[in-house]
């Protein structure tokens, strides 16, 4: 197994000084359209004509707007990314062992996820989290030493694993509301209601809920697989 290096949201890691520079040139353009408050103004096209470089520069580093608002958030809030890295390959051992822990845990690792970012960046976060997209991050990140798709996918395997005659696409179906449920319950709190995400009274609702949807009562089909 190959020793995991730090989580990067960039395409690849600049090696020589040039490179650097033209790195922290984006960084540094992306943080100051942030600290202006104009969400249109953040494109890659408007981020790369702040940090004076061409948009083939820009997309040499970078494949979206997004990375690098992630890749800002990240170097900004020490050891963020590690933690994001651990919870990753944690919850990727957990799933194999228990439907219910897994679920629990991956509500607790949403929350506190936001709560940390919140914490470091505030209003920015507040005003920005839904255009940051970690699970691609983690998929690309961490991909040679552990095997993480889409949350989606992830969590179909997880059904299938612990309900063995559900349908696929049965389990295709329940994968995709979980995930949709723990995304957008979990990004309305931050956008309405921050306090509720260290509420331990809303993880259990939320883990309550993702859980009964997981394990709702099915019947076989004429072929012996359990759909709805």
């Amino acid at each position: 197994m190959n020793t995991p290096g730090p989580l990067q949201a960039t395409r690849r890691q600049p090696r020589q000084a040039r490179s650097r520079m033209l790195v922290a040139s984006i960084r540094q353009a992306c943080r100051q359209i942030l600290q202006q408050g104009d969400a249109t103004k953040l494109t890659a096209r408007h981020i790369a004509e702040k940090a004076g470089v061409t948009i083939g520069s820009f997309y040499q580093y970078y494949s979206n707007k997004e990375a690098v608002l992630l890749d800002v958030l990240l170097e900004d809030a020490p050891g963020e990314a590690d933690r994001l890295a651990a919870e990753t390959r944690y919850l990727g051992t957990l799933r194999w062992q228990s439907l219910e822990e897994t679920l629990r845990e991956l509500v607790l690792v949403t929350c506190r996820r936001h709560q940390r970012l919140l914490e470091q960046h505030g209003d920015i976060y507040q005003r920005y989290h839904r255009d940051i997209q970690f699970d691609n991050l983690i998929q690309t990140s961490v991909s040679r030493y552990v095997s993480i798709e889409s949350l989606q996918e992830w969590l179909q395997e997880l059904l299938l694993h612990h309900q063995p005659r559900l349908h696929h696409d049965s389990a295709a179906l329940r994968a995709f509301t979980i995930a949709s449920a723990l995304t957008d319950i979990t990004a309305r709190a931050v956008d309405e209601r921050p306090e509720w995400l260290a509420s331990p009274e809303f993880q259990n609702e939320l883990q309550r809920l993702l859980l009964n949807h997981a394990t709702l009562t099915t019947a076989p089909d004429n072929k012996g697989n359990v759909a709805p």
